[in-house]
């Protein structure tokens, strides 16, 4: 149930155990005439250490209340874990959302570097001719040669993060998936390589009989002419 609907086991696990806390502060703790707190104070001194705040304008005053509000604070952070953790799993994207975003990400950056790999171009060639007008010591110069190795470290730096996000987007499930398919491609060689080693055994046995037929028509044939000799 946890797993299918983990809010809904949130809510009804926090409403009783806030219900049988409060319950026992108001049997437990009592005021400064010997009488037992209200139910509503008792909820209200329960929620302050069950959400891990601490003590508001009610404080315990026997041990035992005491005791009910220690227990009430290591459940609650507990509870706060657990809440921690269904968050995270309701904010993370889904396999195929994954996907989705990795393939835009990606187009992004491949469409950065294009226009990195065109600027590399347009500078090169700034500074092709700017040499070739024997400039090679004015501040032009300079900075066309500052903003090509720019744009070379940028290309770097996509392509790093190129493959920073492909190697993101194999989980599990892809390694499971290529595990499964490197198995039927070796099962299937496994297959072809027996099939092949019985065609092979075969045309062995066919070559040995061609062979032992040769023989015999080369002993006939000189059994022949050993008769046809004066």
């Amino acid at each position: 149930y946890f797993q299918q609907s983990p809010t809904l086991c949130l809510v009804i696990f926090c409403t009783i155990v806030i219900s049988i806390g409060s319950w026992s502060l108001r049997a437990c703790d009592f005021t400064s005439v010997n009488e037992h707190i209200s139910i509503l104070d008792a909820v209200w001194l329960f929620i302050g250490p069950f959400t891990t705040v601490g003590y508001g304008d009610l404080t315990p005053a026997t041990y035992c209340g005491r005791g009910v509000a220690a227990i009430a604070s290591t459940i609650g952070i507990l509870v706060a874990a657990l809440l921690t953790a269904v968050v995270a799993e309701k904010l993370a994207l889904s396999r195929w959302e994954k996907y989705v975003h990795d393939f835009v990400l990606n187009s992004e950056l491949a469409k950065q570097r294009t226009h990195q790999a065109a600027n590399v171009l347009i500078y090169a060639w700034k500074m092709w001719y700017l040499k070739k007008m024997n400039k090679k010591r004015s501040t032009r110069y300079i900075t066309v040669q500052r903003k090509l190795f720019e744009f070379i470290y940028n290309i770097k730096k996509t392509k790093e993060k190129q493959r920073k996000l492909t190697d993101n987007c194999v989980g599990l499930a892809e390694i499971m998936m290529i595990h499964r398919e490197t198995s039927i491609t070796i099962d299937e060689t496994v297959k072809q390589m027996s099939t092949m080693k019985l065609k092979m055994e075969n045309v062995e046995k066919k070559l040995d009989n061609v062979n032992h037929t040769v023989r015999k028509m080369y002993k006939t044939l000189n059994q022949l002419l050993d008769k046809r000799a004066p």
